[in-house]
């Protein structure tokens, strides 16, 4: 089956399927499109599982693609005696599974959406942490008695989101490029997944399959970072969980695989995100000749990194424990065609959206050793995703000093190339740099001391420009003031240079306008972070001192730089009242080295959390 390739969408029809990212024949914001469906077939209780999927395989067999989704409580029906029926639709009104069968798919490209910023959603979970402590040691005394050796247990955010959803999926889709992306709209219902696990693909006879267990944060500097990696790659619990996993991966194809053609070609790789690591894992097999539609899904449905192990007593536990069904959440989203290509995702990171209310799971595996605090930290972590809808333009961007040569041009390489690789995008070094050369040559040869931008978008295309800087730039002192708002020290975007500055853009205009250089910003504990255009070093008794990394901002070039070549220079925690007894504050960035700064703190620039910086100032 061939996919045509003359639609381009701005929007998403009912009972029409949109698969990208990693999924298969995917690129950029190219993907598959399945719309206009012959039929569409639910599977709306339990019972009816096993002729669900033998329906499913007459299609196929028919010469038709299928396009859908297996939500987690069908996987009841595949064990009748492990579990009572489920009647019910699931916790978000859709079916306990839906495929729309269509004759045809298209390769389609997203139109462009307004660059404009979305806020987050402000999620609330399901469970005080309270609550979520009582239901870890319900587990753990499972574990104990030798119920189970592993539970998945997940929680449910809720959110509202009053925006068209488009720019939903494509601000989500900037925040998790490297995913097995899909958008579903069934009945009004948008499913929204942006998974990074996939559950199994097939071609022919070979299936594989590519399990996720371990999680860790992205640090807040290289050095962090690479030290958290490191950690997951040889913590012994994240090693135990998922080798769990792998080994109950390998049973379940077992049951279907031809004998001896399961094997594990990949065993604790570590995977790097946008906002966290994961340990991943792969097991392959070789399907015997006759294995259906319905044993297939039966043997590995649903995937065991989101169960446990055992897996039928870990998913008794999870059914007796959590607050709510799961519906598409951990279930699969996928597509399946005529000649048996399959693909689906393990649906974690996916929502579901309906007339302005969201839901969206997470969770984590409980082994013997877990800390149920650890754990709940976990489940925040994985719903990062939704706190920051950066727009799918977002860029990154260095800005460079031009006096006769490049400054710090090495530097400023390495810190794009950094996050371009933590971020999703392509880059090449050797294309900017010998960009950057070509454009001394024709036009900053003349211009004299500029300021030069280079701008990186996700594919890998940049360009190049610049403006003179005259004398005025670089004087001293400058006027610095307080921004009201609070940054959040979590977020890790605040790591890397992107164009999605708009607080610190906006409030800086606000400083501009009322006579300052620069606004100096603090995180929720009232930490000082940096300026909205430089990093901030106060002297004090003959030391110099700037705030670390984990309080959460950019590592300057030249606040790297300083702290390499002064031996008096060490990082250290600052509040505001710290800034006013210094002998001298500073401000600076590679463009403008250091300059001396005067400080006004009774001026706040934004009131929304005025009366909060206010306090510390006393």
């Amino acid at each position: 089956m061939k996919a045509s390739h003359d639609r381009i969408l701005t929007s998403l029809p009912p009972s029409t399927l949109w698969f990208g990212g990693l999924f298969s024949s995917s690129s950029a914001s190219r993907g598959l499109c399945f719309e206009d469906p012959l039929e569409c077939l639910s599977l709306t209780s339990s019972e009816e599982t096993d002729a669900y999927f033998s329906l499913l395989q007459e299609r196929l067999e028919e010469g038709y693609a299928l396009a859908g989704y297996v939500g987690y409580e069908a996987g009841y029906g595949f064990e009748p005696t492990a579990f009572n029926p489920v009647e019910e639709l699931t916790r978000d009104e859709l079916p306990l599974a839906w495929f729309g069968v269509y004759h045809a798919l298209r390769e389609c490209d997203f139109g462009e959406i307004n660059p404009s910023h979305t806020s987050g959603c402000a999620p609330g979970f399901d469970m005080t942490l309270d609550a979520y402590r009582t239901k870890i040691e319900m587990i753990l005394d499972r574990i104990a008695a030798g119920d189970v050796y592993q539970v998945n247990f997940t929680g449910r955010y809720s959110f509202d989101f009053d925006g068209p959803p488009d720019t939903l999926f494509h601000a989500l889709s900037a925040r998790q490029p490297q995913s097995y992306r899909a958008w579903l709209n069934i009945d009004g219902h948008q499913i929204m997944s942006f998974s990074p696990e996939l559950f199994f693909s097939r071609k022919g006879r070979c299936i594989h399959t590519c399990p996720m267990k371990g999680t860790a944060p992205r640090g807040k500097s290289v050095e962090e970072d690479e030290e958290l990696r490191e950690g997951l790659r040889h913590s012994e619990k994240n090693r135990a969980e998922n080798l769990m996993i792998v080994d109950l991966l390998r049973n379940d194809l077992g049951r279907i695989c031809t004998p001896g053609s399961v094997t594990v070609p990949e065993l604790f790789t570590i995977r790097s995100y946008p906002t966290l690591h994961q340990m991943v894992s792969s097991v392959d097999g070789e399907l015997e000749g006759e294995c259906d539609l319905r044993g297939l899904f039966r043997a590995i449905f649903p995937c065991g990194s989101v169960t446990g192990a055992p897996k039928i007593r870990a998913m008794q536990l999870i059914r007796q424990l959590e607050q709510s069904p799961r519906g598409v959440y951990t279930g699969a989203v996928g597509f399946m065609l005529p000649d048996m290509t399959m693909e689906f995702n393990v649906a974690i990171r996916t929502l579901t959206l309906n007339q302005g209310h969201g839901t969206y799971g997470a969770g984590s595996g409980i082994v013997w050793d877990s800390d149920a605090d650890d754990e709940f930290g976990e489940c925040g972590l994985k719903a990062g995703i939704l706190l920051d809808h950066s727009p799918e333009t977002l860029s990154l961007f260095e800005t460079l000093l031009w006096n006769g040569s490049y400054l710090w041009l090495e530097e400023h390489l390495d810190r794009l190339r950094r996050s371009a690789e933590t971020l999703g995008f392509s880059c090449s070094r050797k294309a900017i740099r010998s960009k950057l050369d070509a454009y001394a040559s024709a036009r900053l040869q003349r211009q004299g001391t500029s300021r030069v931008r280079v701008v990186l978008e996700r594919d890998g295309r940049f360009s190049v420009s610049s403006e003179p800087l005259g004398r005025e730039a670089f004087l001293s002192p400058v006027k610095v003031c307080f921004a009201a708002p609070f940054t959040d020290s979590k977020d890790p975007m605040l790591g890397h240079k992107t164009t999605a500055r708009h607080l610190y853009d906006r409030i800086l205009r606000q400083a501009a306008a009322a006579g300052f250089d620069e606004v100096l910003f603090c995180n929720e504990r009232g930490e000082i972070t940096e300026g909205a255009i430089s990093n901030v070093i106060i002297m004090k008794d003959g030391r110099y001192y700037t705030p670390p990394l984990s309080c959460g901002m950019l590592p300057g070039i030249y606040r790297s730089y300083f702290l390499a070549t002064r031996s008096n220079a060490v990082e250290k925690v600052l509040y505001p009242e710290d800034l006013l007894s210094a002998d001298a504050v500073f401000v600076c960035n590679s463009l403008r080295a250091m300059r001396r700064s005067i400080l006004f703190p009774s001026m706040l620039i934004g009131d929304e959390c005025a009366a909060a910086v206010d306090d510390h100032m006393k």
